[in-house]
């Protein structure tokens, strides 16, 4: 029985983050259905039958299910006994914790992040621009958690969130990557493209962002700075409506300005 949309699903994004309608796999090489259909496992939270995988990836069952088995061969999927459904193993997050702990932001954040968090007694995020995206690095949760629909890991298009609008702020394709993703995400969320580049020249002023990319959730994000003047990452804080007023939101203001000043300070302006 199909159950009703989600929260997620209104805003078009999967429970990692992304758009939750997969475009079929670009190209036509072996190399590029196999990660199409890897990375469409890693964005489902339970395992899915062949038929399913073959339709989001825009690919025949028959060549789905080659791949299936070469991807079983190496361990990165595995099926389902009970059901023949198809899943992506942990070994995927071995290779992505990997690359996560060895990141330069990661590393040096992680500390002031946590800072952050007890000084503010809301959830605190580290995130990074990846393409037209906001990827999440790291996120200590509030004792009180507010009905996110982020974790670390997860995706998200960068003009919807506050970090996003952060780092966007610095970058010189900022007009280019904004038109893209109002023309694809943005006109879903009443985003026009003259308002997105306005909000986005106010941030540069004052040098942090103020989203409510989760209903009743308000977040606050200032950008490292990076070495090229552009945001190499993004701190951030967010809150409940219910539990901000004017005194508590500028005071996160000043405690993410001051963090990520810090952060970016420690790591000599990546």
């Amino acid at each position: 029985m199909p159950s009703s949309p989600s929260k997620r699903e209104e805003l078009g994004l999967s429970r990692e983050g992304r758009k939750s309608e997969s475009a079929p796999v670009a190209g036509d090489g072996p190399v590029v259905r196999a990660f199409g259909i890897l990375e469409r496992l890693a964005c489902s939270h339970e395992a899915m039958r062949l038929s399913a995988i073959a339709r989001d990836v825009g690919l025949q069952r028959s060549t789905v299910h080659r791949m299936l088995g070469l991807l079983t061969g190496l361990g990165y999927v595995e099926q389902v006994a009970e059901t023949g459904y198809y899943r992506a193993t942990l070994k995927l997050w071995e290779l992505g914790q990997g690359l996560i702990v060895e990141h330069p932001v990661k590393r040096v954040a992680a500390a002031f992040l946590l800072d952050l968090h007890r000084t503010t007694q809301e959830t605190a995020a580290l995130s990074i621009l990846d393409g037209e995206e906001v990827l999440f690095l790291d996120k200590i949760i509030a004792p009180r958690p507010a009905p996110f629909l982020t974790r670390v890991g997860s995706r998200v298009p960068a003009i919807l969130t506050a970090g996003g609008k952060a780092m966007l702020s610095l970058s010189p394709d900022a007009r280019s990557i904004a038109k893209r993703l109002v023309a694809t995400t943005g006109r879903d969320q009443g985003l026009t493209l003259k308002g997105v580049l306005q909000e986005l020249e106010d941030v540069r002023r004052q040098g942090y962002a103020v989203a409510s990319y989760a209903p009743g959730v308000v977040a606050v994000a200032a950008p490292v700075m990076g070495r090229d003047g552009q945001g190499a990452a993004a701190i951030s804080v967010s809150a409940p409506v219910q539990r901000l007023n004017a005194k508590k939101q500028a005071k996160i203001v000043e405690c993410v300005l001051t963090t990520s000043a810090q952060i970016a300070e420690r790591v000599g302006r990546l």
